[in-house]
């Protein structure tokens, strides 16, 4: 027969196992609770991730959208500087078949239409803009196509409209100077082509402009120093000095006041291409 003390120790025994068998059932409870509590902060901690990842992703497609028509316009401006003027016909189209009408995109169409020999179509266009920020734009278009049918006169009068509206244009104040010169107002040249070539003394446009004019005013010295540090080939330093004989003969043979005509002109509404401008870009307003 068990005595007390043993029936006390087998009690007591049993009282701790149960009290770690109920320390265990509680553990076990928590661990429970707990994996449970993490998964579902996973779940939560993805769906964010997700959320912010989708909203990213938007932000940048939004992004992407709005710079297609800036990235389209400089594609055209490109192509233009590249004097690919059909191409750029084609990319107009398309752009304002996207983004709709556009001032600027306005403004290389008619420029594209000039050059492309479509000169009723440009000079609208061009006349289109003149109610709009680009109206400087217009004007100058309007110069372009007076000068390339010989209205010399008429050219210096849209360009000159032109300068006022953007007067730190040297393309704008070079085709001025030369429109004025081809006019028979070498005084009047003087200032804009200056300007032209102190704004863009990289440009071989403006300095081959501006030895012209000199070489008009018998400065044949300073219109050589300028031809060589403008470093004009050979081919278009000759085409200067013809150029500026020939408004020299005109000048000359003009009656006083009257508008100076060149020798061999075509009709007007016929282009005149110059050797010159093929080499210098855009070159003098005889296009």
């Amino acid at each position: 027969m068990p005595n007390k003390n043993g029936c006390r120790r087998c009690a007591a025994r049993l009282g701790l196992a149960a009290v770690a068998m109920a320390a265990m059932a509680a553990g076990l409870a928590g661990c429970k609770t707990n994996n449970v509590e993490t998964a579902w902060q996973l779940i939560q901690q993805q769906q964010q991730e997700q959320a912010l990842a989708r909203q990213k992703e938007e932000a940048a497609q939004a992004r992407r959208v709005a710079d297609a028509p800036e990235m389209m316009l400089s594609m055209i401006s490109e192509t233009q500087r590249q004097g690919r003027y059909f191409a750029s016909l084609a990319y107009i189209d398309a752009f304002q078949r996207q983004f709709g009408s556009d001032a600027r995109v306005a403004a290389m169409r008619a420029e594209a239409l000039r050059q492309t020999g479509q000169v009723a179509q440009s000079e609208q266009a061009y006349r289109a803009l003149l109610g709009t920020p680009q109206a400087a734009q217009g004007w100058h278009g309007l110069g372009l196509i007076a000068g390339a049918r010989g209205q010399y006169a008429q050219a210096a009068d849209d360009l000159a409209r032109a300068a006022q509206l953007s007067p730190m244009d040297p393309g704008i104040l070079g085709d001025l100077g030369f429109a004025r010169l081809r006019a028979g107002d070498p005084a009047g040249a003087r200032v804009p082509l200056g300007q032209a070539a102190e704004l863009a003394p990289d440009s071989a446009k403006a300095q081959a402009n501006l030895a012209v004019l000199l070489l008009v005013e018998g400065e044949t010295g300073r219109a050589q120093s300028l031809m060589a540090r403008a470093q004009l080939s050979g081919e278009a330093r000759l085409r200067v000095l013809s150029l500026a004989e020939e408004i020299r003969r005109q000048t000359a043979a003009a009656p006083s006041g009257g508008p100076v005509m060149a020798a061999g002109d075509p009709a007007p509404g016929l282009p005149i291409m110059s050797p010159l401008m093929d080499r210098l870009g855009n070159g003098p307003i005889v296009r």
